[in-house]
């Protein structure tokens, strides 16, 4: 009984003798297809964020302790990730940072801020005020 040989493409690398890695790209960060299914999970081209609010909040952040910021502002748990983003398949991610002091802080919740999660003033434009809450800008 002898040997077969397998072919594979000619895209395939060959890293050593048995293992076979994926097919090469021919442009590095070329992103991939994926299946139809993986496609709505997680869809190529992200949802736009929807103002949530015209008006910041104001609360204080625990030194030392991790948020999640919502940056598609369809949480419910604004301005904190309350995981909206998955089940309504925006392809977006929540911010997550770190407080490095205790201090009462402003976070944005228009979405437009420049220095995200915090308030920059942003929700005072006329693009922000013209919006309805709920709307992407």
């Amino acid at each position: 009984m002898g040997f077969r040989r397998l072919s594979f493409p000619t895209d395939f690398i060959f890293l050593f003798p048995n293992h076979i890695c994926l097919p090469a790209l021919s442009k590095p960060y070329q992103r991939r297809e994926i299946s139809s299914w993986l496609a709505r999970w997680f869809p190529k081209d992200p949802a736009k964020p929807v103002v949530a609010q015209k008006t910041p909040i104001r609360l204080e952040l625990v030194a030392g302790k991790t948020y999640r910021w919502c940056v598609c502002g369809r949480s419910k748990n604004q301005p904190f990730c309350d995981g909206s983003h998955f089940f309504q398949r925006t392809g977006l991610s929540p911010l997550k940072f770190k407080a490095q002091e205790t201090r009462t802080v402003a976070l944005c919740t228009c979405k437009a801020t420049q220095r995200p999660p915090y308030c920059d003033g942003t929700h005072k434009s006329e693009q922000v005020q013209k919006a309805e809450v709920g709307s992407p800008l």
